[in-house]
């Protein structure tokens, strides 16, 4: 952006807002506090890794113990499989827990950014 720009930017009139924008900005800085369910997540991810790693594990045991029942090979192979696809769901999740403490952060400052100048409920 060139200087000039710059300073044509500066010198224009604030944008007016209607009663009606300022009611909708005002009612949705008041439920700020309610996004934050979505901010922080319900559910508890480790959690959920063990149990689907527990499902995996018991699997390959149920499957392995039942070898008569059940094509070696093709159990080995399925397994693999399903241990490597594991592998990925506990590295992702690992990977969401982070990301989502570092939008946590962000959220609580921006909360705090706008209770300065409106209520936040």
């Amino acid at each position: 952006m060139k200087i000039k720009e710059i300073l044509e930017a500066l010198e224009r009139e604030p944008v007016q807002l209607s009663k009606e924008q300022k009611r909708e900005f005002v009612d949705a800085v008041k439920g700020y506090s309610n996004l934050g369910e979505s901010v922080y997540g319900k559910g508890n991810l480790q959690e959920l890794c063990e149990r689907v790693g527990y499902m995996v594990e018991m699997a390959q045991q149920m499957t392995l113990s039942e070898g008569d029942w059940f094509d070696g090979i093709t159990i080995n192979r399925h397994m693999k499989g399903l241990n490597e696809s594991y592998k990925v769901f506990e590295k992702t999740a690992k990977e969401i827990s982070q990301l989502q403490e570092r939008m946590s952060a962000a959220y609580e400052d921006i909360g705090q950014g706008l209770s300065k100048y409106f209520e936040i409920k």
